[in-house]
């Protein structure tokens, strides 16, 4: 039976990314959040280290998809299925719905029990009887354990696996030991080949996959975060060793181009040959424990037998003596976009004189990063490379105005003591795991409460029975009217906790909550890098993080704002008005518009990045038209300004140093279209009563991706549930294109209106389906009409 109200100390249920129902643990010894959606463990961080799972930022929340990273249980079989092609790779375990039916707290510790069985959601329909347990417990170590008692009349046979996704700083610097000697299967190859070796495994960027016999114990060196983690099993007869390597991440949908050096996995399992087999009413366990321990110097992974060097971490003894800076600014987030946008613009200020104010850095969730920015006393680097003005920059700063930071997860009452400061005037947030959204279960005396919202209003309820003036409210997270979204979820909540009516008139004539349109492309942490730049730099920074030069802050608010926080006199590009909606039409159309576009279309054509597109000059000459023949005319901003702004949106595309790829741009391509691109044809077919070609092509590309046809080799990224319609609809009317193209225009829950109406347009695309499939991208391209004149020279 489901424990929801019942719950032990330190545990809560919470909403996950993409909604997904998930458990919070917080214990004194380490903090951990489990994914119900296959009982999904996706974080583990113990006290004063990073997280030891990694999870990717690609990855896609939703319950009919696996997550990737943390620790997938695989489970009735391991890999592909032997018998059914369309089964899902590692079982169905992982895309089930687990029920949490018990919880318990020994000592500093917490226990939490999961069950799966044949009447479970997700399960198929006429699977051997069973009773699945999960147990996790999260302490100094995390504990797993899965039991599987066979309740059928026959035998049962399954594989299984934790397949572990172990976090580390660069994986190219890490040394896996316990393996030296063992026999090894190396799967990376066909076919699959023995092998051994007397080295401890390394990591050099191609794709290792090799199946040992499970060891005593293994030990997982990770030297760019000072620890190592160590993982010793019972009852597993076999470990899987993997990392995708540089070429099959790149080719992953949910796996970032260099995340591969962020991770190792090290599997915990029972496959091929020792899969488990058991007899009615026995059951079969398996468990494995993780731990964590602090290193007290680096390992190379050059030569097992030659200790190197180790290079100093960046601290307060690597950077001159900081001035204390009174706080200013609390920061609810700590990820890399936050320290590259917020944060560097605020050290700008600083080091101006126009400023002079710290940051207290607030993490959101449990399982952060802020004891990363703690161990390097608050500093972190900030790595600029791109192109500006037709100039190449290349440029890093070390960031010196992150005062502390605050994890109310282990120190609640810290964190309601910022309260208490009459230095801090500002509030910004990014708070992308959790989001603005009111939360009904979010309760005053929580410690802390679950979503951002609630733990805003508890601060903010602070401050006022403190009797202190109110804050500048500046959200970040990408959605529109941030502010007042943010501001409606703060109201509910304290109607919700019955603060009062002085309470709810305090929230708003002292506070301002302002709505922001962000805009720096920041791919975070280059690890691929790592070990070159602390060379060059002459420091370690696990919390580096790379931007491009190029930013855009437009806030909606009173012009007052910039007399108490006077970025644009620092010379930065922030716009403070009162009405930010072109601003954000603006970048959303001819930013992310072109993106959208570039997915849709040339990836048909095999082109892997943005800056391949615009090194083509073919393709960029579709693009620059697209903007200034289809976008810009539709737009309510004066044309020059329009134009500066495509010019700089151009120069970001061709960055040498930014490899964007249009596998990552195409995730659910099907509603950006919508947002991006749909408003500016249907705004240039009233306006011209004609379609805009590309955007039109575009769409048209789209139809063909989703579609499932065995001769399209590019594979969409989106959820199971919009795909099938498309496939469904293609099936339904096989050979006729426009019967296929005027059920899906006509599907408004995909376009929030019935297409089929805008005259010509299941025409044209079907038109442009035909050709895409039949003649490829480059001729249907040649060919493709154009209506509207050509741009001018200063435009082209």
């Amino acid at each position: 039976m489901p424990v929801a109200d019942r719950l032990a100390p330190g545990i809560r249920l919470v909403d996950g990314r993409g909604g997904l129902a998930a458990v919070e643990v917080t214990v004194p010894a380490a903090t951990a959040l489990i994914y119900l959606h296959g009982a999904h463990v996706a974080g583990f961080t113990p006290a004063g280290h990073q997280p030891v799972l990694w999870m990717s930022e690609f990855g896609v929340f939703s319950d009919d998809a696996p997550l990737r990273g943390g620790v997938p249980i695989c489970f009735p079989w391991f890999g592909p299925n032997k018998t059914d092609a369309a089964a899902p790779n590692h079982g169905w375990a992982r895309l089930a719905g687990w029920s949490l039916v018990d919880t318990k707290r020994l000592g500093d510790a917490a226990r939490l029990t999961f069950e799966l069985t044949q009447n479970s959601a997700g399960v198929p329909a006429g699977f051997h009887p069973f009773t699945a347990h999960y147990f996790v417990t999260v302490g100094a170590q995390l504990e797993l354990e899965l039991t599987v008692r066979n309740d059928g009349a026959t035998l049962l046979s399954f594989e299984e696996a934790f397949h572990t996704y172990f976090g580390v700083g660069d994986v190219t610097t890490s040394v896996l030991t316990g393996l030296e000697t063992l026999p090894y299967l190396d799967r990376s190859i066909t076919p699959a080949s023995t092998g051994s070796s007397l080295l401890p495994v390394t990591f050099h960027g191609r794709e290792i996959d090799r199946l040992y016999p499970m060891p005593p114990e293994l030990t997982l060196v990770d030297p760019a975060n000072d620890r190592s983690i160590t993982a010793v099993a019972w009852n597993a007869a076999q470990t899987v060793v993997w990392n995708a390597g540089e070429l099959k991440a790149s080719a992953i949908a949910d796996f970032g181009d260099a995340e591969w050096t962020r991770t190792a996995c090290v599997e915990t399992c029972n496959v091929g040959d020792n899969l488990v087999t058991i007899a009615p009413g026995v059951t079969h366990r398996m468990q494995v424990a993780i731990t964590a321990t602090k290193s007290p110097a680096n390992t190379s992974n050059t030569d097992s037998t030659t200790e190197r060097t180790p290079m100093q971490k960046l601290s307060n003894s690597v950077v001159p003596a900081r001035t204390e800076l009174p706080t200013k600014v609390i920061q609810f987030g700590e990820g890399n976009f936050l320290r590259a946008f917020v944060d560097w613009q605020i050290q700008q200020m600083n080091d101006q004189g126009l400023f002079n104010g710290g940051v207290k850095i607030v993490q959101p969730l449990a399982g952060g990063r802020v004891a990363d920015l703690d161990a390097q006393d608050g500093l972190f680097t900030v790595l600029l490379e791109g192109l500006h003005e037709g100039e190449e920059v290349e440029s890093h700063e070390v960031i010196t105005v992150v005062n502390g930071t605050v994890d109310p997860y282990l120190d609640y009452q810290a964190y309601l003591g910022l309260a208490a400061d009459d230095d801090i005037e500002f509030i910004v947030s990014n708070t992308t795991e959790a989001g603005i959204a009111f939360d009904t279960r979010d309760r005053l005396d929580d410690a802390p409460q679950p979503s951002f919202p609630g733990k805003l209003t508890a601060l903010l309820f602070r401050r006022f029975t403190l009797g202190k003036k109110g804050f500048h409210i500046i959200p970040c997270e990408l959605i529109e009217q941030n502010g007042p979204k943010l501001k409606e979820a703060v109201q509910k909540t304290a109607a919700l906790w019955s603060l009062g009516a002085d309470f709810d008139a305090w929230l708003n004539e002292s506070n301002t909550f302002y709505s922001t349109l962000v805009d720096r492309i920041v791919p975070g942490h280059p690890a691929d890098r790592a070990a070159a730049l602390a060379e060059e730099f002459g420091y370690e920074d696990s919390s580096l993080v790379k931007a491009e030069p190029f930013l855009l802050w437009v806030i909606e608010g009173p012009k007052a704002l910039e007399d108490i926080l006077p970025l644009r006199r620092a010379g930065l590009n922030v716009t403070v008005t009162d009405n930010m909606t072109p601003y954000r039409e603006r970048k959303v159309f001819l930013l992310n518009g072109p993106h959208t576009t570039m997915a849709a279309i040339f990836r048909l054509d095999g082109v892997e990045t943005v800056r391949d597109v615009m090194t083509d000059a073919e393709l960029a000459a579709f693009i620059n038209a697209e903007m200034y023949e289809e976008i810009i005319p539709v737009l309510d901003l004066p044309h020059d300004e329009l134009a500066a702004y495509a010019e700089s949106v151009k120069e970001r595309f061709e960055n040498p140093f930014m490899h964007h790829e249009l596998a990552s741009i195409a995730l659910n391509t099907a509603s950006k279209f919508r947002s991006r691109l749909l408003p500016i044809l249907l705004s240039f077919h009233t306006k011209n009563n004609a379609l805009p070609p590309r955007i039109t092509l575009a769409l048209s590309a789209l139809l063909l991706t989703y579609s499932g046809d065995p001769a399209v080799t590019v594979q969409p990224v989106d959820g199971a549930e919009t795909l099938e319609i498309f496939h469904a609809e293609y099936l339904a009317a096989p050979g006729d294109l426009k019967a296929y193209v005027g059920a899906i225009l006509a599907t408004d829950t995909l376009w929030g209106t019935d297409l089929t109406a805008v005259a010509g347009l299941t025409a044209q695309v079907a038109a442009g389906i035909e050709s895409l499939r039949g003649r490829g991208v480059r001729a249907t391209l040649a060919d493709l009409s154009v209506t509207a004149s050509a741009p001018t020279a200063a435009h082209a």
